[in-house]
């Protein structure tokens, strides 16, 4: 099955995401643009969600924004991946960790493995200590695998 790698080196923590049967042109788009990195931050007041800011694609989206499947973040399950398409050959992304209080729906495109969901548990806390204890930079590479 077709997945991609989001890896942490500051870390040295590494999840699997997988397609989802909803979006799948979406997954297969984002993978076709990898490999791509970008600076890690963490949601301030909606919970337990990391985020990657405009991250640059090669590509433009084969898909229209408005024609994708959504998920509620709040409702969506732990491990949920989704992304926001700003403009052009942008895209802003998402991935859940835990409890998160924010009632507003973005486009899913993968879900990390079951198996690694502890691992993203960690670099959620990680992530969340940097923004606001530590001001350390950490890097997300999204790779094929």
């Amino acid at each position: 099955m077709a997945h991609f790698v989001m890896s942490f080196p500051e870390l040295n923590l590494s999840v699997k995401a997988e397609p989802l049967s909803v979006n799948r042109d979406l997954f297969n788009w984002f993978v076709e643009n990898l490999p791509l990195k970008g600076i890690q931050s963490h949601a301030v007041v909606s919970g337990k969600i990391i985020y990657i800011m405009n991250l640059r694609m090669k590509k433009p989206s084969p898909v229209r924004y408005r024609d994708l499947g959504v998920e509620d973040l709040a409702e969506a399950k732990d491990g949920r991946i989704f992304i926001f398409i700003t403009a052009g050959k942008v895209g802003s992304i998402s991935v859940k960790y835990g409890e998160v209080s924010e009632n507003m729906s973005y486009p899913v495109m993968a879900q990390v493995k079951q198996e690694d969901l502890k691992n993203l548990e960690k670099i959620g806390e990680a992530v969340w200590k940097s923004i606001y204890s530590t001001k350390e930079v950490i890097t997300v590479e999204f790779l094929k695998e």
